[in-house]
Parts: structure tokens; C-alpha cells; sequence
């Protein structure tokens, strides 16, 4: 598992085993993690500059339907020894 992208107490990117993961927080008085599979589409806009990670997360934030075929449970996140990332 790599760390691709981080925001502190938002979200998190992973890379696992060629599969690209975003994990974060919805919600407002009560916080959920949230884990979505990412679409090739999603990954090589990300990739090509062309969304973020927060333009996902204000997507799926919207509209449930969005990802809820493609979310992961339970959430994923990083172990300690995975948090190092080159970006």
C-alpha cells in the first residue's frame, strides 16, 4: 500500500495492489470514513491534472450514487509503516 496524496483530517490516496483508493471523512455532526474504488477514468483524470481528489470528494459528497457500487468496507486506511509517500 502507498500513500499517493494526503490531507490531514480530509483525506487519503492509496495505491494498492494497482488499484487506487480514496478515503475520506463525510459528514457533519457525526463523521463517517468513507472508502471508494476509483474508476480508470477517475485515476487518469487525477493523474493528468485534470480533477483532485477534493473535486472527487465534493462529488461523491453530493451524490451517493456516485460511488456507492465501488465503496470499500470497512474503510481503508494507511498503516503507520505506509504513511511515507514521494509527493
Amino acid at each position: 500500500m502507498q500513500v499517493l496524496d494526503r490531507e490531514p483530517y480530509s483525506y487519503v490516496l492509496l495505491e494498492t495492489d494497482g488499484e487506487w483508493i480514496l478515503t475520506f471523512l463525510l459528514g457533519r455532526a457525526v463523521m463517517v470514513d468513507v472508502s471508494v474504488r476509483l474508476t480508470p477514468e477517475e485515476v487518469t483524470a487525477l493523474e493528468d491534472g485534470e480533477s483532485s481528489a477534493a473535486d472527487l470528494i465534493e462529488r461523491f459528497s453530493a451524490d451517493r450514487s456516485a460511488y456507492e457500487d465501488r465503496q470499500v468496507i470497512p474503510a481503508v486506511w494507511p498503516a503507520r509503516e505506509d504513511e511515507t509517500s514521494d509527493g
